[in-house]
């Protein structure tokens, strides 16, 4: 990716993982979710997404999304390095069009990182290829 094409990307993911099978670790991560949607509840370019107390998708750990827009980058980010619960780490990546190097190459993690399932996210690259739902991305090598 372009120095150009990193200027480009304009929406970005937070996963945030707990220890599900802990039910205090459940209670901690919905308790900081909520957290997070009052600090930033008059922030239009964020938003707190589904809670999942299990695994879910390519996910290893119980989690939740938070969507957030380049224009949120700057706040949010930096406030999660210093609020964010010892227990729970956290991936934050961008939105480009592919899941696998979203999900890796371009990630950085809060806390320790995760293994997450390459061969979903890889077919679920391949499946949004196949169905044109999603085109190649201009800024990624052929």
């Amino acid at each position: 990716m372009s120095n150009t094409a990193a200027r480009e990307a304009r929406r970005f993911h937070s996963h945030a993982y707990f220890d599900h099978a802990a039910p205090e670790r459940v209670a901690e991560a919905s308790a900081f979710r909520e957290f997070i949607r009052r600090t930033f509840a008059a922030n239009p370019h964020l938003e707190v997404r589904a809670f999942h107390a299990a695994p879910a998708g390519p996910h290893p750990r119980g989690s939740f999304e938070v969507l957030f827009t380049r224009e949120a980058f700057a706040d949010y980010v930096p406030w999660l390095i210093f609020v964010r619960p010892s227990a729970i780490d956290i991936l934050v990546h961008p939105l480009t069009g592919s899941q696998l190097l979203d999900h890796t190459a371009r990630a950085v993690w809060l806390g320790t990182s995760l293994p997450l399932d390459r061969q979903m996210l890889e077919a679920e690259d391949a499946r949004l290829l196949a169905s044109g739902a999603s085109s190649k991305n201009p800024y990624l090598p052929s």
